[in-house]
Protein backbone atom coordinates (compact mmCIF):
# COMPACT_ATOMS: atom_id res chain seq x y z
CA UNK A 1 0.00 0.00 0.00
CA UNK A 2 1.38 3.41 -0.99
CA UNK A 3 1.75 5.99 1.75
CA UNK A 4 -0.11 9.21 0.93
CA UNK A 5 1.74 12.51 0.74
CA UNK A 6 2.38 14.45 3.96
CA UNK A 7 0.40 17.64 4.36
CA UNK A 8 2.22 21.03 4.47
CA UNK A 9 1.61 21.10 8.24
CA UNK A 10 3.21 17.66 8.66
CA UNK A 11 6.16 18.74 6.53
CA UNK A 12 6.68 21.80 8.75
CA UNK A 13 6.48 19.66 11.89
CA UNK A 14 9.05 17.23 10.47
CA UNK A 15 11.47 20.00 9.57
CA UNK A 16 11.25 21.47 13.06
CA UNK A 17 12.08 18.05 14.56
CA UNK A 18 15.01 17.50 12.19
CA UNK A 19 16.50 20.92 12.97
CA UNK A 20 16.04 20.27 16.69
CA UNK A 21 17.79 16.90 16.44
CA UNK A 22 20.62 18.42 14.40
CA UNK A 23 21.67 20.44 17.44
CA UNK A 24 22.40 17.25 19.38
CA UNK A 25 20.70 14.28 21.09
CA UNK A 26 17.21 15.01 22.37
CA UNK A 27 16.36 14.80 26.08
CA UNK A 28 14.48 11.60 26.94
CA UNK A 29 11.12 13.34 27.18
CA UNK A 30 11.42 14.96 23.77
CA UNK A 31 12.73 11.69 22.35
CA UNK A 32 9.54 9.92 23.48
CA UNK A 33 7.40 12.72 22.08
CA UNK A 34 9.11 12.45 18.71
CA UNK A 35 8.73 8.65 18.67
CA UNK A 36 5.00 8.97 19.36
CA UNK A 37 4.65 11.56 16.59
CA UNK A 38 6.50 9.37 14.09
CA UNK A 39 4.42 6.31 14.92
CA UNK A 40 1.05 8.06 14.95
CA UNK A 41 0.84 8.45 11.15
CA UNK A 42 2.91 6.91 8.29
CA UNK A 43 3.03 10.34 6.65
CA UNK A 44 4.97 11.68 9.64
CA UNK A 45 7.80 9.19 9.10
CA UNK A 46 7.82 9.92 5.38
CA UNK A 47 8.02 13.68 6.01
CA UNK A 48 10.81 13.05 8.54
CA UNK A 49 12.88 11.06 6.04
CA UNK A 50 12.51 13.67 3.34
CA UNK A 51 13.57 16.50 5.63
CA UNK A 52 16.41 14.41 7.05
CA UNK A 53 17.64 13.70 3.51
CA UNK A 54 17.68 17.42 2.83
CA UNK A 55 19.83 18.24 5.86
CA UNK A 56 22.08 15.24 5.28
CA UNK A 57 22.72 16.66 1.83
CA UNK A 58 24.31 19.75 3.33
CA UNK A 59 27.74 18.07 3.29
CA UNK A 60 26.99 16.21 6.51
CA UNK A 61 25.78 19.25 8.47
CA UNK A 62 25.37 18.70 12.21
CA UNK A 63 25.21 15.36 14.04
CA UNK A 64 23.56 12.40 12.34
CA UNK A 65 19.98 12.93 13.36
CA UNK A 66 19.13 9.25 12.85
CA UNK A 67 21.37 8.47 15.81
CA UNK A 68 18.63 9.98 17.95
CA UNK A 69 16.20 7.32 16.66
CA UNK A 70 17.99 3.96 16.69
CA UNK A 71 14.72 2.03 16.58
CA UNK A 72 13.44 3.58 13.35
CA UNK A 73 14.70 2.38 9.96
CA UNK A 74 13.42 2.72 6.44
CA UNK A 75 13.12 -1.06 6.07
CA UNK A 76 11.18 -1.40 9.28
CA UNK A 77 8.69 1.25 8.30
CA UNK A 78 8.55 0.16 4.68
CA UNK A 79 9.26 3.70 3.47
CA UNK A 80 11.45 4.89 0.65
CA UNK A 81 12.54 8.48 0.02
CA UNK A 82 11.57 10.14 -3.22
CA UNK A 83 14.01 10.15 -6.11
CA UNK A 84 16.31 13.20 -5.91
CA UNK A 85 14.71 14.99 -8.87
CA UNK A 86 11.30 14.85 -7.19
CA UNK A 87 12.49 15.31 -3.63
CA UNK A 88 14.57 18.50 -3.81
CA UNK A 89 11.83 20.92 -4.93
CA UNK A 90 9.48 19.46 -2.33
CA UNK A 91 12.06 19.82 0.44
CA UNK A 92 13.02 23.36 -0.52
CA UNK A 93 9.37 24.35 -0.69
CA UNK A 94 8.64 22.89 2.73
CA UNK A 95 11.73 24.56 4.22
CA UNK A 96 10.56 27.88 2.82
CA UNK A 97 7.11 27.21 4.26
CA UNK A 98 8.59 26.87 7.75
CA UNK A 99 10.48 30.14 7.38
CA UNK A 100 7.34 31.90 6.22
CA UNK A 101 5.21 30.36 8.94
CA UNK A 102 7.62 31.35 11.71
CA UNK A 103 8.22 34.85 10.39
CA UNK A 104 4.81 35.79 9.04
CA UNK A 105 2.69 35.64 12.19
CA UNK A 106 4.84 37.94 14.37
CA UNK A 107 5.41 40.24 11.40
CA UNK A 108 1.66 40.52 10.74
CA UNK A 109 1.07 41.37 14.39
CA UNK A 110 3.74 44.07 14.29
CA UNK A 111 2.19 45.52 11.14
CA UNK A 112 -1.08 45.89 13.00
CA UNK A 113 0.44 47.43 16.14
CA UNK A 114 3.30 49.58 14.85
CA UNK A 115 3.51 52.91 13.05
CA UNK A 116 7.19 52.78 12.08
CA UNK A 117 9.19 49.72 11.01
CA UNK A 118 12.55 48.92 9.46
CA UNK A 119 13.43 45.87 7.37
CA UNK A 120 17.02 44.70 6.87
CA UNK A 121 18.69 48.12 7.20
CA UNK A 122 18.56 51.02 9.69
CA UNK A 123 15.97 53.69 8.97
CA UNK A 124 16.12 57.40 9.86
CA UNK A 125 12.75 59.04 10.57
CA UNK A 126 11.90 62.66 11.32
CA UNK A 127 9.04 62.69 13.83
CA UNK A 128 6.27 65.27 13.70
CA UNK A 129 7.66 67.17 16.72
CA UNK A 130 11.07 67.60 15.04
CA UNK A 131 12.73 64.76 16.95
CA UNK A 132 14.77 62.17 15.06
CA UNK A 133 14.40 58.42 15.48
CA UNK A 134 16.91 55.98 13.98
CA UNK A 135 15.54 52.42 13.90
CA UNK A 136 17.96 49.54 13.68
CA UNK A 137 17.18 46.70 11.27
CA UNK A 138 14.07 44.80 12.31
CA UNK A 139 12.84 47.43 14.78
CA UNK A 140 9.21 48.48 15.22
CA UNK A 141 7.72 51.52 16.98
CA UNK A 142 4.20 52.61 17.84
CA UNK A 143 3.68 56.38 18.20
CA UNK A 144 1.08 58.33 20.15
CA UNK A 145 1.50 62.11 20.04
CA UNK A 146 -1.22 64.40 21.37
CA UNK A 147 -1.52 67.79 23.03
CA UNK A 148 -0.28 66.50 26.39
CA UNK A 149 2.45 63.99 25.64
CA UNK A 150 4.77 62.32 23.16
CA UNK A 151 4.61 58.58 23.83
CA UNK A 152 6.34 55.84 21.83
CA UNK A 153 6.33 52.08 22.33
CA UNK A 154 9.33 50.04 21.25
CA UNK A 155 7.75 46.78 20.13
CA UNK A 156 10.90 45.12 18.81
CA UNK A 157 14.58 45.79 18.25
CA UNK A 158 16.40 48.99 19.09
CA UNK A 159 16.14 52.67 18.29
CA UNK A 160 18.11 55.84 18.97
CA UNK A 161 16.37 59.17 19.61
CA UNK A 162 17.54 62.78 19.28
CA UNK A 163 14.75 64.59 21.11
CA UNK A 164 13.45 68.04 20.18
CA UNK A 165 12.97 70.16 23.30
CA UNK A 166 9.43 71.28 24.12
CA UNK A 167 6.92 71.24 26.97
CA UNK A 168 5.35 67.86 26.24
CA UNK A 169 7.22 64.94 27.84
CA UNK A 170 8.90 62.45 25.50
CA UNK A 171 8.59 58.86 26.74
CA UNK A 172 9.51 55.45 25.34
CA UNK A 173 7.78 52.34 26.69
CA UNK A 174 9.37 48.91 26.35
CA UNK A 175 8.48 45.57 27.95
CA UNK A 176 6.53 47.18 30.79
CA UNK A 177 9.19 49.79 31.58
CA UNK A 178 9.36 53.49 30.77
CA UNK A 179 12.21 55.78 29.65
CA UNK A 180 11.50 59.51 30.02
CA UNK A 181 13.61 62.13 28.30
CA UNK A 182 15.08 64.99 30.34
CA UNK A 183 16.54 66.67 27.23
CA UNK A 184 18.84 64.26 25.51
CA UNK A 185 19.88 61.73 22.90
CA UNK A 186 19.57 58.12 23.93
CA UNK A 187 18.99 54.59 22.67
CA UNK A 188 16.63 51.87 23.86
CA UNK A 189 17.12 48.24 22.87
CA UNK A 190 14.67 45.44 23.52
CA UNK A 191 15.30 41.69 23.33
CA UNK A 192 12.15 39.91 24.49
CA UNK A 193 11.65 41.32 28.01
CA UNK A 194 15.22 42.59 28.43
CA UNK A 195 15.58 46.34 27.89
CA UNK A 196 18.80 48.39 27.87
CA UNK A 197 18.91 52.20 27.86
CA UNK A 198 22.08 54.08 26.85
CA UNK A 199 22.46 57.86 27.06
CA UNK A 200 24.72 59.68 24.63
CA UNK A 201 23.65 63.23 25.58
CA UNK A 202 21.76 64.80 28.50
CA UNK A 203 19.81 62.56 30.87
CA UNK A 204 16.83 60.22 31.09
CA UNK A 205 14.75 58.69 33.89
CA UNK A 206 14.28 54.92 33.57
CA UNK A 207 11.47 53.11 35.39
CA UNK A 208 11.69 49.31 35.04
CA UNK A 209 8.18 48.75 36.40
CA UNK A 210 8.90 47.83 40.04
CA UNK A 211 8.34 51.36 41.33
CA UNK A 212 12.00 52.37 41.28
CA UNK A 213 13.54 55.03 39.06
CA UNK A 214 17.12 55.51 37.83
CA UNK A 215 18.39 58.75 36.32
CA UNK A 216 21.04 58.08 33.69
CA UNK A 217 23.42 60.73 32.35
CA UNK A 218 25.56 60.85 29.21
CA UNK A 219 27.91 57.87 29.08
CA UNK A 220 25.73 55.69 31.31
CA UNK A 221 23.66 52.59 30.58
CA UNK A 222 21.45 50.23 32.54
CA UNK A 223 19.42 47.08 31.83
CA UNK A 224 16.20 45.69 33.29
CA UNK A 225 14.18 42.57 32.61
CA UNK A 226 10.63 41.72 33.66
CA UNK A 227 10.42 44.88 35.76
CA UNK A 228 13.66 44.36 37.70
CA UNK A 229 17.16 45.76 37.34
CA UNK A 230 19.73 43.25 36.10
CA UNK A 231 22.91 45.15 36.93
CA UNK A 232 24.25 48.43 38.33
CA UNK A 233 24.80 51.46 36.11
CA UNK A 234 27.41 50.77 33.42
CA UNK A 235 29.81 53.33 31.95
CA UNK A 236 30.13 53.45 28.16
CA UNK A 237 31.67 55.74 25.57
CA UNK A 238 28.87 58.05 24.32
CA UNK A 239 30.48 58.17 20.87
CA UNK A 240 30.33 54.38 20.60
CA UNK A 241 26.63 54.04 21.42
CA UNK A 242 24.22 52.76 18.75
CA UNK A 243 27.03 52.05 16.25
CA UNK A 244 24.48 50.86 13.65
CA UNK A 245 23.65 54.56 13.12
CA UNK A 246 27.08 54.79 11.48
CA UNK A 247 26.72 51.56 9.53
CA UNK A 248 28.72 49.45 11.98
CA UNK A 249 28.05 46.31 13.99
CA UNK A 250 30.16 45.75 17.10
CA UNK A 251 30.51 42.18 18.37
CA UNK A 252 32.12 42.21 21.81
CA UNK A 253 32.91 38.81 23.32
CA UNK A 254 29.62 37.17 22.32
CA UNK A 255 28.84 33.51 21.61
CA UNK A 256 29.15 32.93 17.88
CA UNK A 257 25.48 31.92 17.57
CA UNK A 258 24.36 35.24 19.09
CA UNK A 259 26.82 37.23 16.97
CA UNK A 260 25.53 35.55 13.81
CA UNK A 261 21.92 36.20 14.84
CA UNK A 262 22.77 39.91 15.27
CA UNK A 263 24.40 40.05 11.84
CA UNK A 264 21.59 38.08 10.19
CA UNK A 265 19.17 40.94 10.89
CA UNK A 266 20.87 42.84 8.07
CA UNK A 267 20.07 40.13 5.49
CA UNK A 268 16.77 39.39 3.79
CA UNK A 269 17.35 35.62 3.61
CA UNK A 270 17.38 33.53 6.81
CA UNK A 271 20.45 32.18 8.61
CA UNK A 272 20.39 29.00 10.72
CA UNK A 273 23.03 27.95 13.26
CA UNK A 274 22.66 24.24 14.02
CA UNK A 275 24.45 24.27 17.35
CA UNK A 276 27.59 22.41 18.33
CA UNK A 277 30.68 23.60 20.15
CA UNK A 278 31.51 26.24 17.54
CA UNK A 279 28.22 28.04 18.21
CA UNK A 280 29.36 28.65 21.80
CA UNK A 281 32.81 30.01 20.95
CA UNK A 282 33.04 33.67 21.98
CA UNK A 283 33.97 36.09 19.22
CA UNK A 284 34.65 39.81 18.76
CA UNK A 285 34.91 42.17 15.85
CA UNK A 286 33.82 45.39 14.16
CA UNK A 287 31.89 44.84 10.93
CA UNK A 288 30.16 46.94 8.28
CA UNK A 289 26.46 46.21 8.13
CA UNK A 290 26.45 46.81 4.35
CA UNK A 291 28.34 43.50 4.06
CA UNK A 292 26.57 41.16 6.50
CA UNK A 293 27.45 38.01 4.57
CA UNK A 294 31.17 38.81 4.72
CA UNK A 295 30.79 39.51 8.44
CA UNK A 296 29.03 36.17 9.03
CA UNK A 297 31.83 34.39 7.16
CA UNK A 298 34.38 36.13 9.39
CA UNK A 299 32.56 35.12 12.60
CA UNK A 300 32.23 31.56 11.31
CA UNK A 301 35.98 31.45 10.66
CA UNK A 302 36.70 32.67 14.21
CA UNK A 303 34.41 30.04 15.69
CA UNK A 304 35.46 27.19 13.40
CA UNK A 305 31.96 26.87 11.92
CA UNK A 306 31.26 25.54 8.43
CA UNK A 307 29.01 27.56 6.10
CA UNK A 308 26.57 26.16 3.55
CA UNK A 309 24.70 28.50 1.19
CA UNK A 310 21.26 27.42 0.03
CA UNK A 311 19.14 28.52 -2.92
CA UNK A 312 17.51 31.91 -2.34
CA UNK A 313 20.36 33.23 -0.20
CA UNK A 314 19.67 31.24 3.00
CA UNK A 315 22.69 30.11 5.02
CA UNK A 316 23.26 27.16 7.35
CA UNK A 317 26.21 27.06 9.78
CA UNK A 318 27.40 24.18 11.96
Amino acid sequence: MTTSEPSPRQARQALRWVIRCSAGPLPDRQQRTLQRWLQSDPRHALAWRRQHAFWQGLDGAGPDVLAALPGLTADREGLRPLAPRRRLPWLLASAAAVVLMVAAAPHALLLARSDLRSSDAPRVVQLEDGSTAVLDAGAALAIEFNGQQRRLRLLRGQAWFQVAHEARPFQVEAAGGLVRDIGTAFSVSRLDTTVTTRVSEGAVDVRPGDGSVQRLHAGQARTFRDGRWLQPVQLEDPEAMAPWRRGEVVIDDQPAAQAIADLARYRRAPVWVLGGQGARVRVSGLFHLQQPETAIDAVAAQAGLRVQRLPGGAMVLW
